[in-house]
């Protein structure tokens, strides 16, 4: 492990970016990223499970793994850069004359220069994501995509992917693909394990290590349907991150929190995969409370 760029801090020891690299080059190079959000801590599970595969392995290119950028937010369990409560992701590409986040970012992105990239997210903290792909409408990350086999591949208007980290890797050539799953805040060991395969199958897809499993068939869609509270209330999930639906599931109910009176009754209008669902029970009306990525 290296520290590849330091930063003083105004009262606590001093920031580090640590990087781990495996392989010795004469091959893709790759570059794997977690916790650019500090509470997006399943990423960091899954990232140092890769590293533990990695070690044993002898790669055929080089692997740099970045298992927690944001470090001194996730001491904290916060999300943002604690000191000037800054989002990391807003600061890309960063600039290494300019504010701490900025020059933070800059190394980032310099540490992070290969052939393909990988940002490995988590939901907010009050919505729980099933584990999956998310690429642009086109392009090449949406073989990567495949390769990872995840349960759900979302493909995005591109606008989306021209932001953040993931943009500034695209501005700058490379293949990025971002995997995504649990809840901010919350070690999901089951989403944490699903990403750490899905990283060894797209590194294993790039030639650079063997392959493990296939994994199971792919839902690869633009439809996405978001089912949102028609009125404020208390929602009870009736499914969970993952599940397999057909069109008419029951999805939630949202109830009076005062006597749980019934308020409204959600049903998806397709079959799909569900991609996320909302765990924090109180919500107000047009809150998201159910996504379902859709197959028909």
């Amino acid at each position: 492990m290296t520290g590849v760029f330091r930063l003083e801090s105004p009262y606590r020891g001093e920031y580090v970016l640590h990087r781990l690299s495996f392989g010795q080059g004469g091959g893709p190079s790759i570059a794997v990223t977690a916790a650019v959000h500090g509470n997006e801590v399943n990423g960091v599970y899954a990232v140092n499970l890769v590293a533990g595969v990695l070690r044993v392995q002898r790669p055929r290119g080089i692997v740099h793994l970045l298992p927690c950028v944001n470090t001194f937010a996730a001491d904290e369990g916060k999300k943002r850069w604690p000191f000037d409560d800054r989002d990391l992701n807003e600061a890309f590409p960063g600039d290494e004359s300019g504010s701490p986040v900025e020059r933070v970012a800059a190394a980032v992105l310099a540490a992070t220069e290969a052939d393909i990239c990988i940002d490995v997210q988590t939901g907010s903290n009050v919505v729980h994501e099933a584990p999956h792909a998310r690429t642009p409408i086109s392009g090449p990350s949406l073989d990567l995509a495949a390769a990872a086999g995840l349960p759900v591949t979302w493909r995005r208007a591109t606008d989306r992917f021209d932001e953040g980290l993931v943009g500034a890797w695209r501005a700058a050539g490379r293949t990025a693909l971002v995997l995504r799953g649990g809840r901010a805040g919350q070690l999901d060991l089951d989403a944490a394990r699903a990403m750490a395969t899905a990283i060894l199958r797209v590194v294993a897809h790039a030639g650079v290590v063997a392959p493990p499993d296939s994994g199971a068939p792919t839902v690869v869609t633009t439809e996405v349907r978001e089912y949102r509270s028609g009125a404020g209330g208390f929602f009870v999930p009736e499914v969970r991150p993952g599940d397999r639906i057909v069109g008419g599931a029951l999805l939630g109910l949202v109830r009076s929190p005062m006597g749980g009176d019934p308020l409204e009754t959600l049903h998806a209008s397709r079959s799909g995969v569900v991609l996320a669902v909302r765990t924090y029970p109180m919500v107000h009306a047009r809150e998201l409370v159910v996504r379902v990525a859709e197959s028909g």
